[in-house]
């Protein structure tokens, strides 16, 4: 299982950073992936200047993959200790690497095509390695699917409760990321 675990989350967290970066047109790859990409979008547009800020800063933006990559293992390790892990804050994350990803790009920086895999990487070996039990516990990615999906069959209430989801899951995470940023 833990092998299985961590192949489908580089699966889904490379599948969201080639959307978020435009590079793939592909239909997701499974339902969690197809939430992932809605959850995730819905939380950048409502954040848009945070995420963007805390990318476009020349002091938070690493040169290389690699850098990129241990910069959003710390940002992980820093965000979860702030308060725990939960499914908002695992979305903080993954758009806070889709935008770190999209800002290398922007900027034509060494590397940008093995960015996206670098980070997913760096991001499933913090969540299916040092955080899988907890993934585990929530029902892996099924459990995340169900999690943001669980709610009413209306459209509008479905979108307003997962909004208010995110939002109060990631919230706090989100200080935490822009403290971690301003005392790099």
């Amino acid at each position: 299982m833990p092998g299985a675990l961590r192949e489908e989350t580089v699966r889904l967290l490379g599948d969201y950073l080639q959307h978020r970066l435009g590079r793939g047109a592909a239909p997701p790859p499974s339902r969690p992936a197809e939430t992932l990409r809605r959850v995730a979008d819905e939380l950048e547009s409502r954040e848009r200047p945070f995420f963007r800020s805390a990318c476009s800063s020349a002091g938070a933006l690493p040169e290389e993959p690699g850098e990129a990559a241990a910069l959003l293992s710390r940002v992980a390790a820093q965000m979860e200790a702030e308060g725990g892990l939960n499914w908002g804050r695992v979305v903080a994350l993954v758009v806070f690497a889709g935008n770190l990803a999209a800002a290398l790009a922007e900027r034509g920086a060494r590397g940008d095509e093995e960015t996206p895999g670098a980070l997913a990487e760096a991001l499933a070996a913090y969540l299916a390695g040092e955080k899988r039990e907890w993934l585990e516990a929530h029902g892996g990615w099924d459990g995340f699917y169900h999690f943001f999906n669980k709610h009413g069959s209306d459209a509008a209430e479905q979108n307003s409760a997962i909004s208010n989801a995110i939002m109060a899951a990631a919230g706090f995470g989100l200080a935490g990321l822009a403290f971690l940023l301003a005392v790099r």
